[in-house]
């Protein structure tokens, strides 16, 4: 399922544990002070979300963020939503993974500003609510999820951005 959020799209969570998953693509890779400064962000401000709904802020992991920068350079360049997750069960290290495709139309803002992208990324993900489809609100159902960590990748092909977060414990 595509859902338009804030003229743009956003696509499905998938969760290794139970299998479900919406629609999506691509995970992040990404170098250089601006994206770095972007991956820190995208855990703050899933923090941020997490404190509004009393749920304990996640520690951010390397090894989930550099696994999440595979997955999004993988996933962008073969244009298929969370193979790189799937195909390698979440490495052992991801347990649910959200995602925002760069050729599903996230791409850099004029400016260049990668963290009001990713904000905008993360409130896609919060925008989708509560609930108990994970075809419908599994971005929001990770995010909330009972996770101890966070790795956000992102990988960037001239002004498309993918933008993944994944969870681990």
């Amino acid at each position: 399922m595509i859902v338009v959020l804030s003229a743009a799209w956003a696509c499905g969570g998938l969760d290794a544990t139970t299998g479900d998953a919406g629609t999506g693509s691509g995970s992040g890779s990404g170098s250089g002070s601006n994206q770095m400064s972007a991956k820190a962000f995208c855990v703050a401000e899933t923090n941020r979300y997490r404190a509004m709904n009393g749920k304990p802020a996640l520690t951010e992991a390397a090894n989930l963020e550099a696994y999440a920068d595979t997955g999004a350079m993988v996933d962008y360049t073969s244009n298929s939503p969370h193979s790189h997750f799937s195909s390698t069960s979440g490495g052992g290290i991801a347990f649910a993974e959200n995602e925002c495709p760069g050729h599903s139309g996230w791409h850099l803002p004029p400016g260049g500003d990668m963290n009001a992208l990713v904000g905008q990324c993360i409130a896609a993900f919060y925008g989708e609510g509560p609930g108990s489809d994970y075809n419908t609100h599994g971005h929001y159902i990770n995010m909330m999820g009972a996770y101890a960590k966070l790795g956000c990748g992102i990988y960037q092909s001239g002004t498309d951005v993918t933008i993944i977060q994944d969870y681990g414990n």
